[in-house]
Order: C-alpha cells, then structure tokens, then sequence
C-alpha cells in the first residue's frame, strides 16, 4: 500500500491519497483510491478522481518476491456528482436501478424539489423550472417520471407553448415578416396546434414529385394533414365584390345586401392545395409503398392573412366571410392566423382550468362563461341569412 501511494503522489497536482485493498493477492492485488487533486502549498482544492487498480505479481523470471506492477485495466470516476453516486451506491441510499441526478442543496433546482416536496408548483415556480431546462434536462426527466412530475412537466409544457403562441403572434402581427423566412420555422415547432406530428424534412420534399409540402402533418388516426402558409400582411384577405362602396346597391327603393367574398390572395392559396391534394390522390399507391403514409382523401389548411391588416372590414364581417367560404369546401379549410393563435390560446386555458375545477365537481367555468369560447356575438343578425 506505501508503493500504492508513492504511485499516485508522483503524479502532478496530487495533494492526497487515500487507498483500501479489495483483493490482497497473490496473483493480483486490487485497490482503490480517492485522489484529492489541488495546490498542495496553498491548500486549495480543484477536485477529486476515485480510481480502481489491478496490480499483477511480478513472475519469479522478473524477481519474484512479494511484488506487484501496474496493469492496463483500471477504471476511475472524476468530479463531485461520479464520487458522490459512488458513495451513495456503496451506502445503500440507492434503493431503484436506473440513472440519478445529484441536485446541489440551495440551489435553484433542489428549492423546486422542496416546493414540489410541499405541494404543486405555482405559475412563478413552473416558469423558473422551464427556464433551468436547458441548463439541467436531467432534473425535468427524473420529475417526469414521478407522480408530482408529470404535474410539472404538463405545467412546464403549457407554459412552453403560451411562449411559442406569444411568439407566433409576435411575428404575424409585424407588417414585414414573410412566410418562408419568419413564419414557417416557428409553425414547424408547433404543430400540436393542429393536433398531429411533422413528417420531416426528407419525405415533405418528395412525397409527390414537384410538389413541396409546407407543414405535412400525420395526424393520430394516421392520415396526413396538409398545412400551407402563406404571409400574414394580406390586405386584401376578403373585399367586395361588386357594388357601391357602401356595400347597398338601391334599386327601385329596395337596398341589396352585397356580401363580402375572400381575396384573390386566399383562393390562389386554395387552388394551390387543390392541386396537392389531387397529386397526392393519383400517387397514393407509390406513397403508401415508400414511405408507408397513406394519403387517401388527405385534409388542408390554408393560414393566410391576419384581420389586422384588412383595412375597411370588421373582425366580425371576415370571420363570416370566411366561415361561408369553409361551408362550401370537404376537405380544405381556411383560417388567418389570429383565429389560430386565439383558439390555441383557448384550448391552453382550458387544459390549465381543467384540473381545478374536476375537485369540486365544477368544470372551471363561471355561470355565464363558456369554456370552448366566448359567447354568441352580438353582430349576428337576427333575421335568417337566406
């Protein structure tokens, strides 16, 4: 054991060392060492290695006597966190399998523990765990995995979408951001907003051939759902399409109502997709073979457009315009972005109310609130369209 130690002390940096034998020989002699490395003069110390040795007896040919050499196998663990799960291991204060993280006491992780320990976490406390993620996604898989955990890790993933949403709207409602460089990298990341999963890269840009998918989603039920984006800064989103500018025609004292119809902007986008779905359609066979999607009588969404670039016409007069529009297409829906991101928001908060009001037998609404939206507005008419 005094060569043991004279070994590592003639290493550079070492300041200590301490060995216990595991197996005295004869053939082999194993140990081992905590190794305390720093300044020795100063007394400062940079860190710890735990190291495991094979020592092989010296053949009588070498000397023989009661010595031992050095082998090739050895292993060693270095830092605070290895030594400590080694230490923790030996102790027996692991009681599962499996991998463990080390938080740091006074921390800002092992404080959301005790938090956690104490009760659910708040709004505060949650946003504070989303923004250590990065830093230690170790600690949010260990809560994920616990009773509590999934509780932070839903409240952790809500608040990582309302950020997203924040974004999003950030970047439609600005009058230059364009649909290829600013919108479609952050649609990509969220597609749980139309409810399916991105394809990727490779097969959107070959599913048909000359035809490359904006956002090809495949939906739980396993049909593809196809998302085209076009730019928010659309002003002409619907307009009228014939008729005096006050949208009333007199004839003989009688007033005809003009309806308002969607752009020219929005039925090219359309027409767009018509064409897709038609290609995909015709290619079903050869898709299906090389990528095992089947795209029989897939779905479309077209977002385009944002009311608050429409000059002259109401949120309330585009949303029916477009609402008529939809009634008349099976398989293509159209939407601006400001419906999407409201009815996301929507379905944000009422996954968030959920839970609350399920304890008292209450689903989380007011009695005059209702909680897939607000209520009837007060622009419909109260004569029959038609």
């Amino acid at each position: 054991m005094v060569k043991v130690t004279q070994h590592y002390e003639s290493q550079r940096g070492i300041m200590q060392v301490h060995s216990v034998t595991v197996h005295p020989g004869p053939t082999a002699w194993k140990t081992v060492s905590l190794l305390t490395f720093g300044d020795a003069a100063t007394g400062e110390i940079k860190g710890h290695e735990f190291r495991a040795q094979t020592w092989r007896a010296k053949s009588a040919s070498e000397g023989g006597g009661y010595d031992f050499d050095k082998t090739d196998y050895h292993w060693h663990c270095e830092g605070p966190e290895e030594v400590e799960a080694i230490r923790m291991l030996l102790n027996g204060e692991f009681t599962d399998a499996g991998k463990f993280k080390i938080v740091p006491v006074g921390s800002e992780s092992a404080a959301l523990l005790d938090q956690l320990a104490r009760g659910p976490l708040g709004a505060a406390e949650a946003v504070t765990l989303m923004e250590i993620a990065g830093s230690e996604p170790d600690l949010v898989t260990a809560l994920a995995s616990s009773p509590k955990g999934v509780l932070v890790a839903e409240a952790v993933e809500l608040e990582r979408r309302r950020q997203q949403l924040a974004n999003l709207q950030k970047v439609v409602e600005d009058p230059s951001s364009s649909e290829r460089d600013d919108i479609h990298p952050l649609i990509k990341t969220m597609t749980w907003m139309f409810g399916g999963d991105y394809v990727g890269e490779a097969r959107r840009k070959s599913l048909t051939s000359g035809d490359v998918l904006d956002v090809p989603l495949l939906r739980p039920d396993g049909t593809l759902h196809i998302v085209e984006l076009k730019g928010a800064n659309i002003p002409k989103l619907v307009e009228q399409y014939r008729g005096a500018k006050d949208r009333t025609v007199g004839v003989e004292d009688l007033a005809e109502s003009v309806p308002l119809v969607v752009g020219v902007d929005a039925n090219r986008a359309v027409g767009q997709v018509m064409g897709y779905l038609t290609h995909l359609d015709e290619s079903r066979d050869t898709i299906l073979n090389r990528f095992k999607i089947d795209v029989r009588r897939a779905s479309a969404t077209v977002l385009i457009g944002h009311p608050s670039f429409v000059d002259g016409y109401s949120r309330e007069e585009i949303d029916e315009t477009i609402r008529v529009f939809n009634s008349h297409h099976a398989r293509i829906q159209l939407r601006h972005y400001a419906d999407v991101i409201e009815s996301a928001e929507r379905a944000l908060t009422f996954s968030a109310d959920g839970d609350e009001g399920d304890e008292d037998g209450d689903d989380g609404a007011g009695p005059d609130s209702e909680p897939w939206g607000p209520p009837d507005p007060p622009y419909w008419p109260d004569d029959a369209p038609f």
